[in-house]
């Protein structure tokens, strides 16, 4: 079992590497997941069959399918009910390692898939794969294969709608899944409108220390603002506007890179001021500062917690960001 999950693992790496992409790691459970459930219950690996790892690992996609008036849990307990089912359908169906993701071919399902990934993700000038690009892939690979204006054909006169749903993927009309997929589009095309969990601010000399943190917390699935990972995207923009926003909305929290050169930009200066606004409106802390020296930064009190990278390593610092923001979404699921 363990070698099949190796290979997959493998193959999908290597394979977005040659396209210059790589996948977070959440994103990569969840494809791995969804080979695993085909692998146990011996059916064939369709795309479809990728929701039950999404509902369980993708929280923005529980939250979609309970507003819209499903239920995410009971949705995951009747999916696995059907795919147990299949078992009779798929019985003499067997599972092969020969061929996964790299095999470039419209009758690959797999390579179908990780295609309109790296689509999604260039549509929103990122370079890594995330659960947003799954589910939409998913989405977009049975519209095109089942439109919704040939859904007369369903002998289930529920599922004989003008629209597709959920519940249209899997083939089986539940009301838990009676979500819209055009619905789920909508609202993860607002959740890719650049909204980030952390903002970086920091001055040019102290790049490296940023980009390794920036890419560290990508591939743990965390939205990062970080300017490299934005080139295309701030390209012919008003910057002073563009960062304002950023780092005065759209942000949860600010990591701020205090050094001696970060108090001279005038570029960090104005993401500072911006930030530090921000944090006066906020109910919880938003400046997270990471410090290089001890160069006194306007604004910032003395009595404020830091973390000292004299004292702490690259990856502790990404550990305790992402149990930051973690306590964050676990506050506001509670409220």
């Amino acid at each position: 079992m363990e070698s099949i999950i190796d290979i997959l693992k493998d193959d999908l790496i290597k394979f977005l590497e040659k396209k210059g992409f790589k996948i977070n790691e959440n994103s990569l459970n969840i494809l791995i997941e969804g080979e695993l459930l085909c692998f146990n219950k011996n059916i064939t690996f369709v795309s479809s069959r990728l929701l039950l790892p999404l509902i369980r690992k993708f929280s923005q996609f529980k939250e979609i399918i309970n507003k819209y008036g499903g239920n995410s849990k009971l949705a995951a307990t009747f999916i696995e009910e059907i795919l147990d089912k299949y078992k009779e359908y798929d019985k003499n169906e067997e599972f092969s390692v020969e061929v996964y993701y790299s095999t470039e071919s419209i009758w690959n399902e797999r390579f179908r898939v990780i295609d309109n990934c790296i689509r999604h993700a260039q549509e929103n000038n990122r370079l890594i794969i995330n659960e947003s690009d799954i589910l939409l892939s998913i989405l977009d690979l049975h519209d095109n294969d089942f439109p919704s204006y040939e859904n007369e054909a369903w002998t289930d006169y529920n599922l004989q709608t003008s629209y597709n749903t959920i519940s249209h993927l899997i083939s089986h009309f539940s009301k838990y899944l009676w979500v819209k997929n055009d619905d789920i589009r909508w609202e993860l095309s607002d959740l890719n409108k650049k909204n980030y969990d952390i903002a970086i601010s920091f001055a040019g000399e102290d790049r490296k220390i940023a980009q390794e943190i920036a890419e560290k917390l990508s591939e743990l699935g965390i939205r990062v603002f970080y300017d490299n990972f934005e080139r295309a995207n701030l390209w012919g923009k008003d910057l002073y506007t563009h960062l304002s926003d950023v780092y005065g909305e759209k942000a949860k929290y600010c990591l701020m890179i205090v050094s001696k050169d970060y108090s001279k930009k005038h570029w960090t200066n104005l993401e500072r001021q911006v930030a530090q606004a921000k944090a006066f409106r906020e109910e919880h802390e938003y400046i997270l500062p990471l410090r290089l020296d001890d160069t006194a930064i306007p604004g910032l009190l003395p009595t404020t917690g830091y973390i000292d990278i004299r004292y702490t390593n690259i990856n502790e610092i990404v550990d305790l960001i992402t149990q930051k923001i973690a306590q964050t979404k676990n506050t506001r699921s509670i409220e």
